[in-house]
């Protein structure tokens, strides 16, 4: 599958199942959170928060962007109730 080298393939992992996605690596953190929240429909009162599955206790900076913390294809980020 040719792709962009500025995207990437993740999988955010929720209780509700896998998404898997591509997203620009700019994309911020809360953006990334916002799709999911939109593709799971999880009610937008419910705050959210991704972590990388292999620092699950680590959150990610919403402000931040996936390339900041070297996301990369095939990774999966845990999506949460903070």
């Amino acid at each position: 599958l040719y792709r962009m080298a500025n995207q990437v393939t993740i999988n955010v992992k929720t209780s509700k199942g896998t998404w898997e996605t591509t997203f620009q690596k700019s994309t911020r953190i809360k953006d990334v959170i916002l799709g999911s929240r939109m593709h799971f429909r999880l009610p937008k009162e419910t705050k959210l928060i991704l972590s990388k599955q292999e620092s699950p206790h680590v959150d990610l900076d919403p402000d931040r962007a996936l390339v900041n913390y070297n996301v990369i294809d095939g990774d999966i980020l845990i999506l949460k109730e903070a």
